[in-house]
């Protein structure tokens, strides 16, 4: 279920910039069910844990190498038609991307750090 403020509803609120940030609508929200928020809070409580921790830190670094391809190596289109071609394309930048984190290693440049979001960096202010 969404529930929408009109515009008017949040326009001369006091606490409205700690309630929305949205220019030119009031505020959202979304509620789910019973079923699907303790569904959520339990998938959650599964991924706070120490097996979640594991995968999580798995999937940053493939996100991490997927991230690389799309950047760098321009892999978000494949320009040709048969799967022969696209799986050349794929394996191409593929070995680019080792030859490259290869080179960075034996050269001791640094990893990238991960980006610190908006909120982190308000949070260590206060």
């Amino acid at each position: 279920m969404r529930i929408q403020f009109r515009v008017y509803d949040c326009q001369y609120c006091s606490v409205r910039a700690k309630c929305t940030t949205a220019k030119k609508h009031g505020r959202q929200l979304t509620l789910k069910r019973q079923e699907e928020y303790e569904a959520l809070q339990e998938i959650r409580s599964e991924l706070a844990g120490e097996n979640g921790q594991k995968n999580g830190d798995k999937r940053a670094g493939v996100e991490g190498t997927i991230s690389q391809a799309v950047r760098g190596f321009g892999m978000r289109t494949t320009r040709y038609r048969s799967l022969a071609k696209t799986k050349l394309q794929h394996l191409t930048p593929a070995a680019a991307i080792n030859i490259d984190r290869f080179i960075a290693y034996k050269m001791g440049w640094p990893k990238a750090q991960t980006r610190t979001s908006h909120f982190a960096l308000l949070m260590a202010t206060i």
